[in-house]
């Protein structure tokens, strides 16, 4: 296994196709045309996405963002929780959009693509991390990384109101189950060169109207901008 920052969109889009086809297989999503799936926050050059890649081909991902006036996903549902967090003075960065084809789940694939984002913690500056999952994973989240319950269990719009709960964890006090990975994450930046991190566009931000509650249009619109440079 190798896992490396996407620095184009092809890399996003393959990663991104690799969460569509999870989601849609667990019932969280409708199907669109295009086979790709996030979120329109994660459309931000304050985002990066983390290949894991087996064979030179994508078989895991995980995507973060970086805190900004635009806020997080998350401030959808936990923006009481999210502000408290602000006004101590934390920097806020979010996990979301994980997803394995392999579909063994397995601990040290987690714990990899996570290390990965805490990597991409320390290159921004952003040490406070939160995450929403599925209640029957907030256990394995505790005890394995570290991470606290701060919010009550909602219900996520976006992916078919399936049950989430805000978790959150500050970087350099993660309960690693391997110790030796918090110890890498901020001593060893490894080949993540996230200065080179794919980078969406120059407004930094699409907002909801542009996204339109669509990927199908997002993703056309990408391909018309690059079709035009190169005209």
């Amino acid at each position: 296994m190798r896992y490396k920052v996407a620095t184009s969109l092809n890399g996003v889009l393959n990663a991104w196709c690799i969460v569509y086809k999870q989601y849609l297989e667990a019932s969280l999503i409708s199907p669109n045309e295009m086979s790709v799936f996030t979120f329109p926050e994660y459309i931000s050059n304050n985002t990066a996405v983390i290949l894991g890649e087996k064979m030179g081909k994508t078989v895991c991902t995980v995507s973060a963002v970086l805190d900004s006036v635009n806020g997080l996903p998350l401030d959808n549902y936990y923006k009481e929780d999210l502000d408290l967090l602000r006004n101590n003075g934390k920097k806020l960065i979010e996990i979301g959009l994980l997803a394995d084809a392999r579909g063994t789940g397995k601990l040290s694939s987690i714990t990899d693509l996570l290390s990965s984002i805490g990597r991409f913690g320390v290159f921004s500056d952003h040490h406070d991390f939160v995450v929403g999952v599925h209640p029957r994973r907030v256990k394995f989240f505790e005890s394995i990384f570290g991470f606290k319950t701060l919010g009550s269990i909602k219900g996520y719009g976006k992916l078919n109101t399936a049950p989430v709960v805000l978790l959150y964890a500050h970087g350099k006090d993660l309960e690693v189950a391997a110790k030796d990975v918090n110890i890498e994450i901020y001593k060893d930046s490894k080949d993540f060169d996230f200065a080179r991190r794919y980078q969406f566009n120059p407004n930094n931000f699409i907002s909801d109207n542009e996204f339109s509650e669509s990927v199908e249009n997002f993703i056309q619109s990408l391909w018309q901008q690059k079709t035009l440079q190169h005209a």
